[in-house]
């Protein structure tokens, strides 16, 4: 028998090539067995019957507490007078930086409020600015207290004169 691989002596290459090739034989047989499974047997339990979901636990709400007709109107400046015709109700709530002399009304499905401008400590001296809704405009001085404010059909917040 003759062999073609020879190292540089002239000796048969064959010792070194079999463990190799008998390491290859074996990891192949291992990871081909690896991936045979055999199929589970069917349970002796018959199959479970599936359950109505639970409906969750109706809380009772809270108690109401009766709100006061009018709280506190003395420190009350500004107020909702006409809420949208198809909103549910509206409301509207303000702030008065005295720095700045700035009044921030921000409202939410209101057609129309009113600005008591006896009630803040506003520097007429100085400019006033009144923002609503995030827009800025000046507001002057008038001969009136209350100032009646009211959502065109513009989306525009004008005064409406007395």
């Amino acid at each position: 028998m003759t062999c073609q691989y020879r190292d540089r002596y002239g000796a048969d290459c064959l010792h070194g090539v079999l463990p190799i090739l008998l390491v290859c034989v074996v990891l192949f047989a291992t990871v081909t067995g690896c991936h045979k499974s055999a199929p589970t047997p069917p349970s002796e339990e018959p199959p479970a019957k599936a359950e109505a979901p639970k409906s969750p636990p109706t809380l009772a709400p809270p108690p109401r507490i009766p709100l006061p007709d009018d709280p506190d109107t003395a420190d009350r400046w500004l107020f909702v007078e006409k809420a949208k015709g198809d909103a549910p109700g509206g409301w509207a709530t303000g702030s008065f930086d005295r720095e700045k002399n700035k009044l921030d009304v921000h409202t939410r499905d209101v057609r129309q409020f009113a600005i008591d401008v006896e009630r803040i400590a506003i520097d007429w001296k100085r400019l006033v600015v009144l923002s609503i809704d995030g827009k800025n405009s000046e507001l002057r001085k008038r001969d009136v207290s209350l100032l009646h404010f009211r959502l065109d059909d513009h989306g525009q917040w004008v005064v409406v004169e007395p």
